[in-house]
């Protein structure tokens, strides 16, 4: 491989690291946050309101405690993953078989999962708070 080119896919990797660590950062300052705010909400706006849709409530803590999660086993499985791809380079297998090997999928199932249900969290949560703001505005 020519030197510019190993030079530019070697900014390609460091790029795809920087953005995966900045990808898990998120989608776990985001599912803490909605969370905390989310409790902050409940115990601020509906003390005393009659409360509809708490389903939705109770499913989106779920989401983003499950989205937190996930964005924690993406880590583990990333390390893991790496950890294997030394290992296969060591043993002249990194051409034969996936890089990181079962890891790497699990790194790539996990950061779709958490940020799949980061989003859905924020839905139920819309719906939720949009079908309970009406009772704060007439209590």
């Amino acid at each position: 491989m020519e030197p510019q080119l190993q030079e530019y896919r070697q900014h390609l990797v460091l790029a795809e690291q920087k953005s995966q660590e900045t990808y898990d950062k998120t989608v776990l300052s985001l599912s803490g946050g909605a969370l905390g705010i989310s409790f902050a909400f409940v115990d601020k706006f509906l003390t005393g309101q009659t409360v509809v849709l708490t389903g939705c409530l109770v499913s989106a803590w779920v989401c983003w405690g499950l989205s937190v999660a996930f964005a924690l086993a993406s880590h583990f499985c990333s390390q893991q993953a790496l950890r294997h791809a030394i290992k296969q380079v060591d043993k002249g297998e990194i051409y034969i078989r996936e890089p990181g090997g079962k890891f790497s999928i699990a790194t790539n199932v996990c950061n779709v999962a958490g940020g799949v249900l980061f989003l859905v969290g924020l839905i139920l949560m819309v719906f939720f708070v949009g079908a309970n703001i009406g009772g704060i505005r007439n209590g």
